[in-house]
């Protein structure tokens, strides 16, 4: 009987992290229980005990030795850098320990690097010290190198997850690769909203200056500043520094009351998929608007949140905001408003399979835009009919409705837009029975969408490209693919999603 085959894990992560470090152990011990036994592997940690961690400097012939021979490296960060290095060139142990993981990995491609941030309220970011610049300042150079893998992860039982998760995909091979820079376009209309204010704001602070109003001065002083923040992170956005606009956000939000800032902060955590800090805005956005004003601001609040529920599948709750949206819109007469929440509630009612109801509420939707020339909105309306006509199987007027949607996404240069409707066409090719036709539109999609960072909208394009695999009886890459879909799923939080290709995968099995 052939003997096991060993698999050495060492983990760096600095005191304010024992919670995690046990936990680390603990997803060892599991795996070596059930995986590892039929896999015929065992995975042995290394670095995890507390006592090394906490007290004081370890002997670091030791630690490197392990580092050394180890074949995975995990560092599990949160606000401290780790312990002074006084004797190194490092500016912490925990740092000195990466690079020299790092500059082995150079040399031989081992050890299997993989990085672990555990979230940091936004509020300390915006006033982080010392130790948590470290940490931040530390992400930013892992984002510019695109050299290792990193992930973010809430609480110590996330990290259990994600060391199990992972070490599975070493054990198989199987581990993602690190992703290429992408951008992650907001919107333009937002941004010059934010343009627009920094200027009224300025002007506003010459009259206050010359007034000599000493608070007015000071608040509008602190207003620029925001502004001036949340302005570099739309442009470290655009330049694809996630990292860097991140924490700029952090600080433009910190204390502002500037709804046009919380709304250009929930735009980029949405679209990053972090979906509780998007919500965590839009709570503060509605506690400045009034949650029971009847007012255009509080209708887009609660409209923003139906969206972040309906993405994480809690229909009747993203049903419920939706229809207060849409109360306070009829009742100021907000005719782009009311369109946008007849098509947001017609996706739901289509989520829940009540077709006909779908379909009346993305008609009046599109009745309203005609009605305002909205060429934007009838495209989104276009495709909601064509998924609708697709699930009754009526795929001539499906295809028909998608490519309308998508001569209008074309013709505004809306890429966002034409990715769904690539989608959209390259499922209906698959239910005639047209692979390749069928592959090349989801293809076009994904590319579209990796280009701009929609987790979302990648997750769903693997998902289709994983069906057409399936189709040819390629079930190995079928598998492959839907697994980058349920990883992309679970980052944001997509449950409906991974819980639809992960019951792919699992008939695979059977």
């Amino acid at each position: 009987m052939s003997a096991k085959k060993s698999i050495l894990v060492f983990i760096a992560a600095p005191g304010d992290l024992a919670e995690e470090r046990a936990k680390f152990k603990e997803a060892i011990d599991e795996l070596n229980g059930g995986f590892g036994i039929g896999a015929d592997i065992e995975f042995e940690p290394l670095g995890w005990e507390d006592t090394l961690a906490l007290t004081g400097r370890r002997n670091q012939s030791v630690i490197n030795h392990e580092i050394d021979r180890c074949e995975v490296f995990i560092l599990c960060l949160h606000r401290r850098w780790g312990q002074e290095a006084p004797d190194s060139t490092y500016s912490s142990y925990t740092e000195e320990e990466f690079h020299r993981a790092l500059e082995r990995f150079k040399e031989s491609e081992k050890p299997e690097i993989l990085v672990f941030f555990k979230r940091v309220d936004p509020g300390q970011e915006a006033d982080p010290g010392e130790q948590l610049e470290n940490v931040m300042r530390f992400r930013r150079q892992l984002e510019e190198s695109r050299q290792v893998m990193y992930r973010y992860f809430d609480d110590k039982e996330a990290f259990k997850e994600e060391v199990f998760t992972h070490l599975i995909a070493v054990a198989k091979g199987e581990i993602p690769k690190v992703q290429k820079k992408v951008v992650n376009l907001l919107p333009l209309s937002a941004i010059e909203e934010i343009e627009t204010a920094k200027k009224q704001a300025e002007e506003a602070l010459k009259e206050a200056e010359e007034a000599r109003e000493q608070a007015d001065q000071a608040y509008l002083r602190a207003e620029i500043l925001q502004l001036e923040f949340a302005e570099e992170a739309a442009e470290a956005d655009k330049e694809g520094k996630l990292e860097t606009a991140r924490q700029r956000f952090a600080k433009a939000v910190d204390g502002t009351t500037n709804l046009k800032v919380l709304y250009l902060a929930y735009e980029f955590h949405h679209r990053t998929g972090e979906l509780s800090l998007a919500e965590m805005y839009l709570n503060r956005w509605l506690a400045i608007s009034g949650k029971d004003s009847q007012s255009s601001d509080t209708a887009a609040v609660y409209g923003n949140l139906g969206n972040i529920y309906e993405t994480r599948g809690e229909l009747d709750k993203a049903e419920e905001f939706y229809l207060t949206s849409l109360d306070i819109d009829e009742s100021l007469g907000r005719k782009e408003g009311m369109a946008r929440d007849y098509g947001n509630l017609g996706n739901i009612y289509e989520a829940q399979g009540e077709l006909d109801k779908a379909e009346g509420f993305h008609l009046k939707a599109l009745e309203i835009n005609e009605s305002l020339g909205r060429k934007e909105g009838m495209a989104n309306v276009y495709g909601n009919l064509g998924n609708i006509y697709e699930t009754r199987g009526e795929l001539d007027k499906a295809e028909e409705f998608h490519l309308k949607s998508l001569d209008i996404e074309e013709s505004l240069g809306r890429k966002e837009g034409m990715a769904s409707d690539y989608g959209n066409l390259g499922n209906i090719y698959e239910a005639r029975g047209e692979l390749d036709k069928a592959e090349g539109f989801h293809l076009k999609a994904l590319e579209i969408n990796e280009s701009l960072g929609r987790k979302e909208g990648m997750a769903r394009d693997y998902g289709n490209l994983g069906l057409i695999y399936e189709a040819r009886a390629d079930l190995d890459k079928a598998k492959e693919i839907w697994k980058k879909s349920v990883i992309l799923s679970k980052e944001i939080g997509a449950i409906p999603m991974v819980e639809k290709v992960q019951s792919y995968i699992d008939q695979l099995k059977e």
